[in-house]
């Protein structure tokens, strides 16, 4: 696998896995181009278009048909962004495709002093674990830096365990909005 990840490369590492992938994802803001007319349908109060994440859900859903396991922790901010908005509005639906979706608030992830540097981690607790690094710019997505080594696959398990520990489930968080 090489060390920088982007476009067709990036997607077929995101389906490489074995057993895991977990998400660490910490941005009030993703400028993905794709979403960007689901988000301003959202932001003027209609029925957002959706179908940009037909893809992921099919994947999820076939992986856990498998056995394969898809984990998130989602860093929200106070007072959420307009982007966080939207995005919590479909979470539902990641949840239903077999996702297990926990959010954690930007203080107490800051009072664990967890990083908000994006990143997954996959087949984690495997001989073959690796990580990818991401990295965005003004447009959204660059790339992801490919990690091996064991000393930063420890961190990353390590800000995966304190983040999951006290993040809360998707359904517990949208019951007590």
């Amino acid at each position: 696998m090489p060390d920088r990840l982007s476009g067709e490369a990036w997607a077929r590492a995101l389906h490489s896995f074995r057993r895991t992938a977990w998400r660490w994802e910490t941005q009030g803001v993703y400028r993905e181009p794709y979403e960007q007319p689901a988000l301003r349908q959202f932001l003027a109060g209609e029925e957002p278009d959706l179908s940009f994440m037909d893809g992921w859900y099919a994947d999820i859903r076939r992986g856990a048909a498998t056995g394969r396991r898809y984990g998130r922790v989602r860093v929200l901010t106070d007072p959420l962004t307009d982007y966080l908005r939207f995005e919590l509005s479909f979470t539902a639906a990641n949840v239903a495709a077999g996702e297990d979706v926990r959010i954690l608030p930007a203080a107490r992830a800051r009072e664990l002093d967890l990083p908000m540097d994006d990143f997954w981690l996959f087949d984690a607790d495997e001989r073959d674990a690796w990580a990818a690094l991401m990295h965005f710019g003004p447009d959204g997505f660059t790339h992801a830096d490919v990690v091996t080594d064991g000393t930063t696959l420890d961190r990353f398990r390590e800000i995966r365990d304190r983040a999951w520990e006290d993040a809360i489930a998707f359904e517990v968080f949208r019951l007590t909005r």
